[in-house]
């Protein structure tokens, strides 16, 4: 199983990369946010893969982070969403205003998708919108911490969203803003987590 390919571009399309490794031609699909990071060939790049296997096919999905490549093995757990139903979805808008979607339960950044109605938009939202925010809930806080040096006030911080009504991503997105290496106090601290979140 592919996991990881680091080497020369050959060639790409809009959707597409040909990686060559070690004088061996590797086709992968892209979205559209990894694709802008595609360099002129001959340039280098490295991409975390997702091998998919069937019967008739050997079919290798490429991602510039980590993060991509986990919201798209999400995706395509979902009934209904397939390898390229998923990307079409991650090339509809950026990794931040997806998950800002899911989290909101707004369907309209994942119905802008090929391939993508209304009802697979609603299973997307209702299938991983649990699964981010378990996610959040365990990421945001200690990364927060480690930044500011100390947890009591990112902890005071996530503590005072979720009062005000903010989903465990929604506090993540919050605590992400904030500039922990300039020792905010709490108030400072929310104060930036609210504006980011379109509060005042």
């Amino acid at each position: 199983m592919i996991a990881h390919l680091a080497g020369k571009v050959r060639r790409s399309g809009p959707d597409f990369v040909v990686l060559d490794v070690g004088g061996v031609g590797y086709m992968v699909s892209v979205s559209a946010t990894t694709r802008q990071r595609v360099p002129s060939p001959g340039g280098d790049i490295d991409l975390d893969i997702h091998t998919h296997v069937r019967e008739d096919q050997l079919a290798l999905y490429g991602f510039a982070s980590v993060e991509e490549l986990d919201l798209f093995e999400m995706l395509i757990q979902v009934d209904g969403v397939g390898p390229k139903v998923g990307l079409n979805i991650l090339s509809a808008a950026s990794l931040e205003v997806l998950k800002r979607a899911i989290v909101s339960e707004d369907t309209a950044p994942i119905r802008r998708a090929s391939g993508v109605g209304p009802r697979t938009a609603a299973k997307v939202i209702i299938e991983l919108k649990p699964k981010l925010d378990a996610a959040a809930e365990t990421e945001v806080v200690p990364r927060a911490a480690a930044l500011a040096g100390d947890g009591a006030v990112p902890k005071a911080v996530d503590s005072a969203l979720r009062n005000l009504g903010f989903s465990s991503q929604e506090a993540r997105i919050g605590l992400e803003a904030v500039d922990w290496k300039s020792s905010p106090s709490t108030q400072e601290a929310l104060a930036m987590a609210l504006k980011a979140l379109g509060r005042k």
